[in-house]
């Protein structure tokens, strides 16, 4: 019988979180090497502020492409109000400007979707099986991502993008289908796989646990419907496994 795949984007089709370290260095390179040398803090030091006042940020501006250049704002007068160092507003628009190479079209073309992901996804519309692409995230982005990465291809109009996953979002989704047989394949304890079992299906789990927000879980459920793949290539390999 065919099966309906709700596929998460981010570090499950193409890899997400290397666009956000690249920001990161550059911001770690201009603000020691270019501001705030010999003054300058450690390097962990800026990374844990950073990734704390990130992490705070989502719960107020929630997945927004803003959230994370503001983040680099809020680190920098952080920093330069501990060391009692003047900073101004183009100082806020530069950190602003780095904190955005995370969003870059040309390197999501580049790299493309992750190694095994177009095998698997040609596979499962040989067998005829139904796709759904379920990403959360700001939408301009997202859009920018899913069309870099021509999903269009496998998903066609099954393209949902949503400020938030949960079972909620996903029961609407899986409408009157058997849930026996809708299958989530995603990275994110957190984000796929808790609310995935909420809405009563099975779950892939890819593991990819990125940043600081997706590690806030109580580690890997014990449920039959949870399967664990290392990587997205052996659902292909594992197909008459998935009943």
């Amino acid at each position: 019988m065919n099966k309906t795949f709700i596929f998460d984007y981010d570090d499950t089709l193409a890899w997400n979180q290397h666009d956000y370290s690249y920001a990161q260095l550059e911001f770690l390179r201009w603000m020691i090497f270019e501001k705030l040398w010999p003054n300058a803090p450690d390097v962990q030091y800026i990374i844990n502020l950073e990734v704390k006042i990130d992490n705070e940020n989502v719960e107020t501006m929630g997945f927004s492409m803003e959230r994370f250049p503001t983040s680099f704002q809020q680190t920098y007068k952080a920093i330069c109000k501990e060391k009692n160092i003047d900073y101004d507003e183009e100082d806020l628009k530069k950190a602003y400007e780095i904190g955005m190479l995370a969003f870059d079209e040309k390197r999501w073309e580049k790299l493309g979707l992750v190694e095994g992901a177009k095998e698997t996804l040609d596979y499962l519309v040989e067998k005829e099986d139904e796709l759904i692409l379920l990403t959360k995230g700001d939408l301009k982005i997202q859009k920018k991502k899913i069309k870099a990465t021509d999903c269009k291809k496998w998903f066609g109009k099954e393209i949902y993008i949503v400020p938030q996953k949960d079972a909620g979002v996903i029961d609407k989704i899986v409408g009157n289908r058997d849930k026996s047989k809708v299958w989530h394949v995603g990275n994110s304890i957190r984000s796929d796989v808790s609310p995935a079992f909420k809405a009563g299906i099975k779950m892939i789990y890819i593991p990819c646990e990125t940043w600081a927000y997706e590690r806030e879980h109580k580690g890997i459920p014990k449920d039959s419907r949870l399967i664990t793949f290392q990587k997205i290539i052996e659902i292909k390999d594992n197909y008459n496994s998935l009943i």
